[in-house]
């Protein structure tokens, strides 16, 4: 290995420092050279520079232990302000955030057309308005984008979602409104699990996958010791289009029997119009104005429509059969499962759990933890906002 050059170790030493501080394992000078092993003289340096950056705080003496009270250090979680940005099926969404991924501010746009100067334009309509709310500096951007995306070079790679090919999404927002904010760009279900990592249930989990069932696809997020697996080309995850139901249903891609074919949001709603014809009985509003939603399918699940709930359980068991590969394939600690599918609740748990203890190894079944998700549509958002931090501060 390398040995780390004078900066390198530098910042290396910085980030331990922070990181102590960022989660509360020490809050003293000499607490924090305790637990990082770093020397004392090192410590006090990098603290005095990370006070002047204004990243940190000090709070007041501390207990004595017999000598001198130990001046408390905290983070300043409002030092700096974060804006994270998500491309979603028919909205663009935005938000601000102190250091914490606390939100302070929302805003959004619809996306009315696909071509890529319309929809990065949007974009910087959503940040322009969100960084006329902002009160501190900015620390970064973070995008949230579908596809295949090119993390180290911004480039959105192929998206079918936007119909986007080889599309250079942070060299474009950096031309037109972002100026010389750093910008950092990630496939949206990736940052989802990171999200879900950072601030939601899977907090303090180094290895964990999240599915998303949304309306128009599935797809999951993989969380390996601590970091983002991408995969070669960026591609890790794509599952949608796993076989898992034969040649029985025909797929928007071509194909048939996909994932997304049989547990999406857009085959469900399909299946579950067609089912209402034939249960006029229904308690939920078949004839909604707009066309049968999945709302719509959670509702009558929530009032025990039969139908509904076979629905439920037929996408719970395919979702089943794909996560019990992944399962298989990188024994995770936990498995959460988000999206607008999984408001289908227990019919939908119920069997996805059942079918995951039916096609993989006891052992293996029984040490993964599967969770809903907590965080909704903020996952993604909240996903870029730690991306920044981690690459800005190295705190996550």
């Amino acid at each position: 290995m390398p040995k780390l050059t004078a900066q390198q170790l530098k910042e290396h030493n910085q980030q331990l420092v922070l990181n102590a501080i960022y989660s509360g394992e020490a809050t003293s000078r000499v607490a924090i050279a305790r637990a990082t092993s770093l020397t004392r003289p090192t410590v006090s340096q990098i603290v005095a520079e990370l006070l002047e950056l204004g990243l940190v705080h000090e709070a007041g003496p501390g207990e004595s232990s017999g000598g001198k009270p130990p001046t408390l250090l905290n983070f300043t979680d409002d030092a700096f302000q974060i804006i994270a940005l998500h491309l979603g099926g028919r909205l663009t969404v935005g938000v601000v955030t102190d250091l914490r991924g606390r939100i302070t501010t929302r805003a959004s746009q619809p996306i009315n057309r696909r071509d890529s100067d319309s929809i990065i334009g949007g974009l910087c309509a959503v940040l322009e308005e969100l960084r006329r709310e902002t009160t501190r500096p900015l620390l970064g951007i973070g995008i949230s984008a579908p596809g295949l995306v090119d993390h180290h070079t911004g480039v959105v790679r192929y998206s079918t979602h936007l119909n986007w090919h080889d599309i250079p999404v942070v060299e474009r927002l950096a031309e037109r409104c972002a100026g010389d904010v750093p910008i950092y760009l990630e496939n949206d279900t990736n940052l989802a699990a990171l999200g879900e990592r950072v601030f939601g249930v899977g907090d303090g989990v180094d290895n964990l996958v999240i599915v998303m069932v949304g309306s128009r696809g599935v797809g999951a997020g993989l969380i390996v010791n601590g970091e983002i697996y991408h995969g070669s080309i960026g591609g890790a995850g794509e599952i949608g289009h796993s076989p898992v139901a034969g040649n029985s249903v025909a797929c928007m891609c071509g194909r048939r029997g996909c994932l997304e074919a049989v547990s999406s949001g857009w085959a469900l709603i399909g299946r579950a119009s067609r089912a209402g014809l034939d249960y006029p009985g229904s308690h939920t509003r078949l004839g909604s104005p707009n066309g049968f939603t999945i709302d719509d399918l959670s509702a009558a699940v929530a009032v025990g429509e039969p139908a509904a709930e076979a629905l439920a359980r037929e996408a719970g068991h395919y979702l089943g059969l794909a996560v019990a590969t992944l399962i298989s394939t990188l024994n995770p600690q936990r498995v959460i499962i988000g999206g607008s599918v999984a408001a289908l609740g227990k019919p939908l748990f119920d069997s996805l759990q059942c079918t995951v203890s039916e096609h993989t190894l006891g052992l293996l079944a029984e040490a993964t933890e599967i969770f809903p998700a907590s965080l909704g549509n903020d996952a993604y958002t909240l996903g870029a906002v730690a991306q920044v931090l981690g690459n800005e501060l190295g705190v996550v």
